[in-house]
């Protein structure tokens, strides 16, 4: 296997977990596609040659495993990810362009593309990639438990990943490790109820290592604790998100006045306090419709607080990548939204 973070070719990553072999062209792209993002070649005639691809779907993780054998190709994906995408480069290189940074994966470089964003790839010839593939609202909701707070919006990581450095190098050798067992039929992996262990360990090592948006409330967590008046807006919106909660309501119960309350709920908690109250109401919702504990979806947007039902939709697609209905339609036995 060739090793994570650098090292030595000894085999094929994912090897029990094959999905196509030499396929070529439109096969490989259809399958690829749907198993990560929509993508066209950019390179004038050029398809990168076959390509072998290995899949393994883990709940909150999925890892593909992709080799190319031919000549060197461009990539352009056709949407916006809907979910975080970390790129290893096993051999070869990639350049990687993503929103406004521009990173060469190498072996000891990796990157990843969060939500909504973009991308643009060029691959070095017979180029192969393991591709971690963590679902952004497992990921979020992961952060929230760890920051004991809701998250409003994708979490925004800085592209590169410097698999050098020793927390960082420590993280990628986990992931290693977990390939290297899921090759192993009698591996710790075949006990599939603790598979968490393995998401949950991952995902909270990267939250920690890496870079990202939420990074120094993370370090707040730890070193400070917010004033009293955040505390108790905080306390209202957990206990009743549903309710009118104007920010003359939260400044009267923080105590403070409203441009106050702002400044200070952002510093503490990264977002306004509007922000904070509509990340609560789509996740007590979004518990709902995996619990199929509504008639429809609207019944389940007033219930928390939802006035506009297409709003919520966009915004329920915005977070969890999928309409409301669809979450709603899978909790049922007869898969219908009503």
């Amino acid at each position: 296997m060739v090793e994570i973070g650098g090292g030595h070719a000894v085999g094929t990553p994912l090897r029990r977990f094959s999905v196509l072999r030499s396929a070529r062209g439109g096969e490989a792209r259809a399958r690829l596609s749907r198993l990560l993002s929509p993508h066209r070649p950019t390179t004038a005639g050029g398809s990168g040659g076959s390509v072998d691809l290995s899949a393994v779907d883990l709940g909150p993780l999925s890892l593909v495993y992709c080799r190319s054998h031919g000549s060197e190709i461009g990539i352009e994906l056709t949407e916006r990810v809907s979910y975080y995408d970390v790129n290893f480069a096993l051999i070869g290189s990639n350049r990687l362009e993503c929103g406004d940074e521009r990173l060469v994966l190498t072996p000891r470089t990796a990157g990843i593309i969060s939500p909504t964003m973009r991308a643009r790839m060029h691959l070095s010839a017979g180029y192969s990639q393991l591709h971690l593939r963590i679902e952004r609202h497992a990921l979020e909701r992961h952060l929230e438990r760890m920051l004991g707070s809701h998250v409003a919006g994708p979490i925004r990581f800085r592209a590169g990943i410097d698999l050098t450095t020793p927390a960082l190098a420590s993280w990628a050798q986990a992931v290693h490790l977990l390939v290297r067992d899921l090759d192993e039929p009698s591996g710790l992996s075949a006990f599939s109820p603790q598979l968490r262990l393995w998401s949950d360990f991952l995902m909270t090592a990267l939250l920690l290592a890496q870079p990202h948006d939420y990074s120094a409330r993370l370090a707040w967590r730890h070193e400070t604790v917010a004033p009293l008046s955040v505390r108790r807006v905080v306390d209202l919106i957990e206990q009743d998100p549903a309710s009118d909660l104007p920010l003359t309501r939260l400044a009267a119960v923080a105590g403070v006045g409203p441009r106050s309350l702002q400044r200070n709920f952002r510093t503490y908690m990264g977002v306004s306090p509007r922000e904070y109250v509509q990340s609560v109401r789509l996740a007590r919702a979004h518990d709902e419709l995996v619990a199929g504990a509504g008639a429809t979806v609207a019944e389940i947007a007033f219930r928390w607080g939802f006035t506009h039902v297409p709003r919520f939709a966009g915004s329920y697609r915005e977070r969890y990548g999928v309409p409301p209905s669809t979450t709603l339609r899978a909790s049922r036995p007869d898969g219908t939204d009503r």
